[in-house]
Parts: C-alpha cells; structure tokens; sequence
C-alpha cells in the first residue's frame, strides 16, 4: 500500500466529513461495491455496487441531520487495504433520535481508485479485515 492511497482515503473522508457523503467520491472506482454486513444490526440490503453506493449514501446522508463526523484514524493496512476510523454524530430526521457513534472502514485500494469499502461497527473486525492486529 502506498502512502499515496492512505492520503486520498483521508483526503475523500475529510472531503464528506461535513454531510455530503459524496463530496469524497472523487477517488471511488465507477464499479465500487460497499459492504455494510460488518455493521451490526444493518436490517437493509448488506452490499451495494456501482450507482447503487450513490443512492445509498445520498438515501443514508438524507435520513438525518446535521450529519457529520471527525476522522479519528486512516491507516496502511498492508496489501490494497486501508483502514479508517470515524467518529460520527447526527439526528434522525423524522426520529428525532440522536446518534454518536464510532466506525470503521477498510478499502481496497488498486491504482489510485477505492475499487472496495467495508465498514463496521467493531474496530477489531475491520482491523482483522485489513490485515492488522486486534
């Protein structure tokens, strides 16, 4: 991995930390697949690909306000991984419930482009997916 990656995974993050979760899309790959299924709880569909991780986060960005989040880490997993942690906060716009949460990310870096992104809710998982220690 180089650290040319691990600076445009932080550069995308910091580009959507402020709401717009498709700020960052610059370094996505067109046929990028995020996979939801290391977040406990997630009762939608786990993997998305493509245009679908635009309406996704668009549908996820809308369902709250005043989403934000603080990049607390972005790190070389080894290989194609980079592993990324998130401290995010919102409110449920129809809910009205308030969410301050941590998590985490592993992309899979190739030329340049996230081509993979998983997230979870554990900082174990996603360092196991990554490559790192627990």
């Amino acid at each position: 991995m180089s650290q040319e990656d691990v600076q445009r995974v932080r550069e995308g993050l910091l580009a959507s930390a402020s709401g717009d979760p498709l700020a960052g899309l610059g370094f996505w790959d067109p046929s990028i697949e995020w996979d939801m299924s290391g977040v406990i709880g997630w009762p939608e569909k786990q993997v998305y690909r493509g245009p679908e991780v635009t309406e996704f986060l668009r549908a996820w960005a809308d369902s709250w306000q005043g989403w934000h989040f603080d990049v607390e880490e972005v790190c070389d997993g080894g290989g194609e991984a980079v592993f990324a942690g998130i401290h995010e906060w919102a409110t449920g716009a129809e809910s009205g419930a308030s969410v301050d949460q941590r998590r985490y990310f592993v992309f899979t870096m190739r030329e340049g482009r996230a081509v993979r992104v998983q997230m979870f809710s554990e900082p174990g998982d996603a360092h196991a997916a990554a490559g790192l220690p627990a």
